[in-house]
């Protein structure tokens, strides 16, 4: 991966360039979540999904090394590879909790509750925490996409018809518990930031 951004850099690509691909795959994962309910062929778009999902962490991926490389940001570039990442969260978790035996109203919370423990990194960023501190939290991008990957390739398996509480809504409250326990624990490292 750290080859890969440094020829990407050479190429010219920016950080800015590599958050709006992952946006799109974003964008894209949301709506082959939904397309899981309409469709007569499911198993296509919960595989769809899933690639998507892999793809944008990929590029988050490259994000963290380009932005490595390039220490010095400006507040214009902050916010133009920070606004593609929170269209990337909505769309994918509300259109997974539009999914095939999802709930629409778990997704839109955990997609709250992801979009808030962003911010609180965010801000944690801005008072100088450093990245690494301020992106703690047993809930962050990866591990949300992780987890809707791995819902998805279960889709895949029959014996999932069978259980009472539906795989999606199961990884729903996974999410919604784990972004607001991040919330909690960014929150208090950075009072404790704010004490020293």
């Amino acid at each position: 991966m750290r080859r890969v951004s440094i020829f990407l850099m050479g190429m010219g690509v920016t950080s800015e360039m590599v958050a709006i691909a992952g946006m799109i795959l974003g964008i894209l994962a949301g709506f082959s979540f939904m397309g899981t309910r309409e469709s007569y062929n499911p198993e296509l778009f919960w595989v769809l999904g899933a690639v998507f999902c892999v793809l944008r962490i990929a590029c988050i991926r490259l994000d963290t090394f380009l932005h490595h490389h390039n220490s010095q940001q400006s507040v214009e570039e902050i916010f133009f590879t920070e606004l593609p990442e929170r269209v990337s969260d909505a769309v994918t978790i509300i259109g997974f909790g539009f999914a095939a035996s999802s709930s629409p109203w778990l997704g839109l919370a955990s997609a709250l509750a992801a979009i808030f423990s962003a911010y609180m990194r965010s801000l944690g960023v801005m008072r100088g925490a450093g990245k690494k501190r301020a992106a703690i939290g047993p809930m962050t991008r990866i591990h949300r996409l992780a987890l809707i990957s791995i819902t998805s390739v279960l889709m895949l398996f029959p014996f999932t018809a069978s259980l009472k509480t539906p795989i999606p809504h199961i990884a729903l409250w996974v999410m919604l518990i784990g972004c607001v326990a991040t919330i909690l624990l960014r929150w208090f490292k950075l009072k404790e930031f704010d004490e020293t």
